[in-house]
C-alpha cells in the first residue's frame, strides 16, 4: 500500500474526527478558493465551492493548524454546549499525539476562585514545613504538550495576567522561580459574556494567534453525532479515539515542511508578505494622532481617536473603520498560519488565496470597529468575522489599485534602486543628485491622492535618511 504524505494523513484525520462523530460541524466557512455565492432571496447568500477547492469548518480547521504548530495559541468563543472545549481536546489528541486522558488531567477550569497555585505550581509542602525550603512542583498543566483553559473569562483579572504571560512567552513565574511550559498548542475557551464573566482586555486578546466563533451544529449533523453512541451509557470513547497506524504523524517533519514553504512572487516581490505588510500598514495609520507621519499611528491616538475625531482627508480609507491597529505579533502570525494552511492543502508555495482565507480569523478578536463601521452594519457588534471580511475587501481594493498604478510603482522602485546603488544605470550620482531624485519621486507619488502612497513615500524617506546617516 502506498504510504500517505503528512498532508494526506492530516486530511484523513480531519475527516475521521467527523466520520466518528467526535466533532461534527459542516458549517463550512473557510475555502481555499472564494466560493460562488448564490442569493437565497431573503438577504442571505449560500456558498458553493469551486471545483478543485477545499472547504473547512473554521473551529476544527484552526484547532488542527494550531495543534501542528509548535507554539500555536487559539481562542475559541461561543455559546455553552456547542463543542468549544471538546473540539480543542480532540484536535490536541489527534493532531498533537497527546493522549486525551493526559489533556483532560491537565486542563484548567475557569472560575472566580481559580488561583495561581491551582493552575501553575505549588510548593512541596513537606520540605516547606520541615526546613522552610521552597521547592516548586509544576502542575500538570505546564507539563502537558496540549494546554486547555476552559471558560477562561470566568477567571479574575489577576489570574488572567498569569495566563497572559504564559501565552506570550511560554513561561510562568511562581515564587522566585521561572517555569517553562512544555511546547505545544494552547487553547482557551470563553462563553459569551454574562453576569459571571470578566472582560478580556485588548492586550490579552492580542496574545492569541487565531480565534474562532463556534456555532451549534446544523440539524442534519445530529444524526452523525448520535451515531457515535452515548459515552455516558457505553462507558467511554476509547475505540473512537484510536489513531490508525497509517495516520500517525511525524510532527518534526510537518513543522519543518511548513516553515520551509516559500511564497509565490509577483514581479520578483514575495506576494504574500507584501500583502500582509499592506494590511498592517493600511490599519496602522491615523490622521487623528498627529500631523507628523512619524507619530500618525493608531497607537498614538490615545486621546483623540478614530471615533471622536473630526473627519480627516481620507474619509473612506480602511483605517477609518478600526479604532486600533495591529501588533507585530499579529503580523508574524499572518505568515505562520498562511503557510500552515497552504501546506495542509498540498501546495508547494504560499499564495495570496491562503492568507486571504485565514486573515479574518487572525484579526476579528483584535480589531475594534469604529462607530462608522457599526453604523454601516450594526450586525458587526455580533459578527466581527464579517467585519474583518468587509474591511479586508476594502484593503484588497486598495492593494489592487496600487498594483495597477504602474507609474507610481515604477517611480518608487526606481528611486529605491538609486538609493541602494547610488547609480542610474552606469552613472554614479552625487549626494545632491540622489537627494533630487528622491525629492522628485516623493512629489510624484504624493500627487496621487490615496492613502497607500504614504507608506511608499515614507519608506523612501526612511531609506534616504539611514543612507545619509551611515554613509562612509
Amino acid at each position: 500500500m502506498t504510504s500517505l504524505t503528512e498532508q494526506q494523513k492530516v486530511q484523513a484525520l480531519y475527516k475521521l474526527i467527523g466520520d466518528r462523530g467526535l466533532y461534527v460541524n459542516t458549517n463550512a466557512d473557510v475555502f481555499t478558493k472564494k466560493p460562488e455565492e448564490v442569493p437565497l432571496g431573503v438577504g442571505y447568500k449560500i456558498p458553493l465551492m469551486q471545483d478543485g477547492s477545499q472547504a473547512y469548518a473554521s473551529p476544527l480547521l484552526f484547532a488542527t493548524l494550531t495543534s501542528l504548530l509548535n507554539h500555536g495559541t487559539m481562542l475559541i468563543t461561543g455559546a455553552p454546549g456547542v463543542g468549544k472545549t471538546t473540539g480543542a481536546e480532540f484536535a490536541g489528541h489527534f493532531f498533537n499525539g497527546t493522549p486525551l486522558e493526559e489533556i483532560l488531567a491537565a486542563e484548567i477550569q475557569g472560575h472566580p476562585q481559580q488561583t495561581e497555585e491551582k493552575m501553575i505550581a505549588r510548593y512541596e509542602l513537606g520540605k516547606l514545613i520541615s526546613s522552610g525550603q521552597e521547592v516548586v512542583i509544576p502542575r500538570k498543566f505546564l507539563e502537558c504538550p496540549v494546554k486547555v483553559i476552559d471558560e477562561a473569562n470566568r477567571c479574575p483579572p489577576d489570574v488572567l495576567s498569569v495566563i497572559m504571560r504564559l501565552v506570550d512567552t511560554g513561561k510562568a513565574v511562581y515564587g522566585n522561580q521561572v517555569l517553562t511550559a512544555k511546547s505545544g498548542p494552547l487553547f482557551v475557551t470563553a462563553n459569551y459574556s454574562d453576569e459571571g464573566t470578566f472582560h478580556f482586555t485588548p492586550p490579552f486578546l492580542d496574545r492569541f494567534d487565531v480565534a474562532t466563533m463556534v456555532t451549534s451544529p446544523q440539524p442534519w449533523d445530529l444524526s452523525r453525532i448520535r451515531a457515535r453512541g452515548d459515552e455516558k451509557l457505553n462507558g467511554g470513547l476509547t475505540e473512537l479515539l484510536t489513531i490508525p497506524p497509517e495516520m500517525k504523524l511525524n510532527f518534526e517533519n510537518i513543522r519543518k515542511q511548513i516553515n520551509g514553504l516559500e511564497e509565490r512572487t509577483e514581479y520578483g516581490i514575495p506576494a504574500v508578505s507584501a500583502f500582509a505588510d499592506f494590511v498592517y500598514g493600511s490599519l496602522r495609520f491615523s490622521e487623528a494622532a498627529s500631523d507628523s507621519l512619524a507619530r500618525s499611528t493608531k497607537g498614538n491616538a490615545w486621546q483623540v481617536n478614530q471615533d471622536n475625531a473630526q473627519a480627516g482627508h481620507f474619509v473612506d480609507a480602511p483605517f477609518t473603520y478600526t479604532v486600533n491597529e495591529l501588533s507585530v505579533r499579529t503580523a508574524r502570525a499572518m505568515m505562520r498560519y498562511a503557510k500552515a494552511f497552504a501546506w495542509l492543502n498540498g501546495k508547494d508555495k504560499v499564495e495570496l488565496d491562503d492568507i486571504k482565507a485565514v486573515l479574518p480569523y487572525l484579526l476579528w478578536h483584535k480589531l475594534q470597529p469604529t462607530q462608522k463601521a457599526m453604523t454601516e452594519n450594526p450586525k458587526y457588534a455580533n459578527d466581527r468575522i464579517a467585519f474583518v471580511e468587509g474591511i479586508t475587501q476594502k484593503i484588497e481594493n486598495d492593494y489592487a489599485d496600487m498594483m495597477s498604478n504602474q507609474s507610481a510603482l515604477k517611480t518608487y522602485a526606481a528611486a529605491l534602486e538609486v538609493l541602494r546603488k547610488g547609480k542610474i544605470g552606469d552613472k554614479t550620482l552625487t549626494e545632491p543628485e540622489i537627494k533630487n531624485v528622491l525629492r522628485t519621486a516623493i512629489t510624484r507619488i504624493g500627487s496621487i491622492d490615496k492613502q497607500w502612497t504614504i507608506p511608499l513615500a515614507s519608506q523612501l524617506a526612511s531609506e534616504y535618511n539611514l543612507r545619509t546617516m551611515y554613509k562612509k
